[in-house]
């Protein structure tokens, strides 16, 4: 998972999955910037917990576990929270930079990055060109090296795209589930409750049909939860009140999505019961 620090809508970036299975043409972009600059590397990279990503990479690089880059405070990393073109001649002379670990792991002489951005403009990553001996960037490779970025932005922006859309795919499956299974339990004593037993929805059958208080209601998910944990889709409950009849129910548990659970109640004699 990626997980961002910006605010706004790149926080839905949070729960974007990327498969680095299948972000070829982020390496490819990486390769043209590589050629065309004709330096040592270039990096495609995105902000990952405490860390950066490698979207894409010159170079063959396919597990992902290869694209981590454990080093918090790269220069790719002040790239994109400076939100401005970085462009240092030599790194290893350089005041802040010189001692930074990621000079020597990825063998920095000079560098020239820019920042990613979405269509909203908040950085949400970096694109650099390293080349491993000293050198001096001109405006043109600044400009190119702008313009790929710009098409980087792009590219991401597609991809949350997608996931918003599946989002909202999934999302309407989920409610055309839990409408479906209401519809089909019409009429019946009827709860919704989250995994915490916590009640979502309790239809007026349950108070018409069961004469249960308010506080007995608020029961009802608790039980239900009981007898999910054991592994029952259905069996008998029984609720105590002070000064009130104990109430006999049976109760049946759907799940019409994940993370909730529908009940449908009714009265019963059995006495196998969960206190």
């Amino acid at each position: 998972m990626l997980g961002w620090v910006k605010c706004g809508r790149n926080k839905l970036l949070a729960g974007i999955a990327f498969d680095f299975s299948s972000l070829s043409e982020f390496d490819t972009l990486a390769q043209s910037v590589k050629v065309k600059l004709n330096c040592d590397l270039s990096l495609i990279s995105v902000q990952k917990d405490d860390g950066l990503s490698a979207l894409g990479r010159s170079g063959a690089v396919h597990a992902a576990e290869e694209r981590a880059l454990s080093a918090r405070d790269t220069i790719c990393t002040y790239t994109m929270q400076a939100g401005m073109p970085l462009r240092i001649v030599d790194v290893r002379n350089h005041s802040c930079w010189r001692y930074a670990p990621v000079v020597s792991e990825m063998n920095i002489g000079a560098y020239l990055g820019v920042p990613v951005r979405l269509n909203e403009g908040e950085p949400v990553g970096a694109l650099c060109a390293v080349s491993s001996a000293p050198r001096i960037w001109n405006n043109a490779e600044l400009s190119y090296l702008e313009a790929i970025a710009d098409l980087v932005g792009s590219k991401i922006e597609r991809l949350v795209l997608r996931y918003e859309q599946k989002a909202l795919s999934d999302a309407l499956a989920e409610n055309d589930a839990i409408l479906t299974t209401l519809a089909e339990t019409s009429g019946k004593a009827i709860t919704v409750h989250n995994d915490a037993g916590e009640l979502v929805f309790a239809n007026a059958a349950l108070r018409a049909d069961l004469e249960l208080t308010y506080q007995e209601l608020l029961a009802l998910p608790h039980l239900a939860q009981r007898l999910a944990s054991d592994g029952a889709r259905s069996g008998a409950v029984s609720i105590d009140a002070p000064g009130r009849p104990t109430h006999a129910l049976h109760v049946q548990l759907y799940a019409p999505k994940a993370g909730l659970t529908l009940a449908e109640w009714s009265r019963t004699d059995a006495t196998k019961t969960l206190n």
